[in-house]
């Protein structure tokens, strides 16, 4: 295997500061899809040191022990916990196609957002997530936690089940950024005076006369309607280009 900081395993084991003794005594087991990666594909051996993140921020420095296909284990050598980008942002997303969701957690997953809402707007076409949600979420997290690892964030977003805008807006906390062709032009300023930031992307129909009205009306949280591009973009391109533009924001 190549320089170990390259690859991110996953585990769904958390462990805190309060929970590991001082020697480090714990061992960490990798799944069987995991553990068939790293030794088929990455051709880890007994004795090699890996990466393993929680998902939750933190990445476990181990020292591989018992290696076969279905399962690794790995002695624990040291953690590493990696604070969150700021802001924190929040994705509100009108409900395209399943397979656009799918593009958009992924892409959302590399940038470092913080939640997902995805919202059952007026305009959503035919809703492919009734009924199916609760089998859809372990395809989604298989997706963001593929996502993850790419991009060595340690952090997995929070996916919340569909909901409805009022409901959704609700959850947002800072400010809110609706993406709007007929928007102003985002600037940095606004940006920079918030850590948390909610932003929401119309379904591919767009946002409804009547929900349009009630972002307008909303005073709980400051409401901004901005334009993203000069051109038109599909749902899951502008949920990318929005969310990229306010973390790249604070990096600058």
């Amino acid at each position: 295997m190549r320089d170990r900081e390259h690859y991110l395993f996953y585990t769904n084991k958390v462990i805190r500061p309060c929970d590991k003794c001082a020697d480090f005594d714990e061992t960490i087991t990798l799944d069987c899809g995991e553990s068939n990666h790293a030794v088929s594909v990455l051709r880890i051996k007994a004795g090699q040191q890996i990466q393993v993140a929680d998902g939750c921020g933190a990445i476990y420095n181990c020292q591989c022990s018992d290696i076969s296909k279905q399962s690794v284990s790995c002695k624990l050598i040291d953690i590493q916990y990696i604070p969150r980008i700021i802001p924190e942002v929040t994705l509100l997303i009108g409900l395209p196609d399943k397979e656009h969701f799918e593009t958009i957690i992924e892409q959302a997953t590399a940038l470092g957002v913080s939640r997902i809402i995805p919202i059952a707007a007026d305009h959503c076409r035919k809703p492919w997530w009734e009924n199916s949600w609760t089998g859809l979420r372990l395809r989604f997290l298989s997706k963001m936690i593929v996502s993850m690892k790419q991009c060595l964030y340690p952090y997995i977003p929070r996916l919340d089940a569909p909901m409805r805008l009022r409901e959704a807006v609700a959850e947002c906390a800072g400010m809110l950024i609706v993406a709007d062709q007929d928007g102003k032009c985002l600037s940095d300023a606004e940006i920079l005076t918030h850590e948390r930031i909610s932003c929401l992307v119309g379904p591919p129909g767009g946002l409804s006369n009547g929900e349009s009205a009630f972002l307008k009306s909303y005073t709980a949280i400051p409401v901004t309607t901005v334009r993203i591009a000069s051109t038109r973009l599909r749902s899951e391109l502008a949920a990318t280009v929005m969310c990229s533009r306010i973390i790249a924001a604070h990096l600058c």
